[in-house]
């Protein structure tokens, strides 16, 4: 009998950079593309690229697990894996958060919470087509909020975990990229 895992620890990275003048995200292209429009309800020829952050879980059924590994430590590791071998280097000026947290007390494939957190990037490298990531674009944050030619996977819009991260991650940038000191978090 499988033991069912009492949480899913996710860890997103974001890396930035600016292009005249207006920030861009970097995110993944995911490769189970017809899946993640028929679950989005999307006209099969849809022009729409279904994204996700570069980063993965980590599942415990304590805290231990996650305490030896360290959150930078998870995410470095899911980097490499998910954009074909680029690094990342924390920096100065470093941050995590904010997290989110969802609760699943029905589906028993899966664990009971969900906690998620993002950290700003220096990416290293040019990152490569995955088994998860067909493409690595740069997204802009129009390209976001009109959600055209991109949509995020969780909640398959704004509202859901993915977008969420995405827009605090565009206001993070915004506000630090006006401050010398925080350029550093963009590649």
């Amino acid at each position: 009998m499988t033991t069912r895992a009492t949480f899913t620890v996710g860890v997103f990275g974001l890396a930035a950079k600016i292009v005249d003048g207006v920030i861009r995200i970097k995110v993944n292209v995911r490769t189970d593309q017809e899946r993640q429009k028929e679950l989005a309800k999307l006209p099969a020829n849809s022009t729409v690229k279904i994204i996700d952050m570069p980063g993965g879980g980590v599942e415990f059924e304590d805290f231990s697990s996650l305490k030896k590994e360290g959150l930078f430590s998870v995410l470095s590791r899911e980097i490499k894996e998910e954009t074909g071998g680029c690094i990342i280097i924390q920096t100065s000026a470093f941050f995590c958060g904010p997290y989110l947290a969802a609760v699943n007390g029905e589906d028993p494939t899966k664990p009971v919470g969900d906690i998620a957190f993002w950290m700003p990037i220096k990416l290293i490298g040019e990152p490569k087509p995955t088994n998860e990531a067909s493409e690595h674009p740069w997204m802009s944050r129009a390209q976001f909020n009109a959600e055209a030619p991109y949509r995020c996977v969780s909640g398959l819009g704004k509202l859901g975990r993915t977008g969420q991260m995405i827009c605090a991650a565009f206001e993070h940038y915004e506000l630090h990229s006006r401050k010398p000191d925080c350029l550093s978090v963009f590649s």
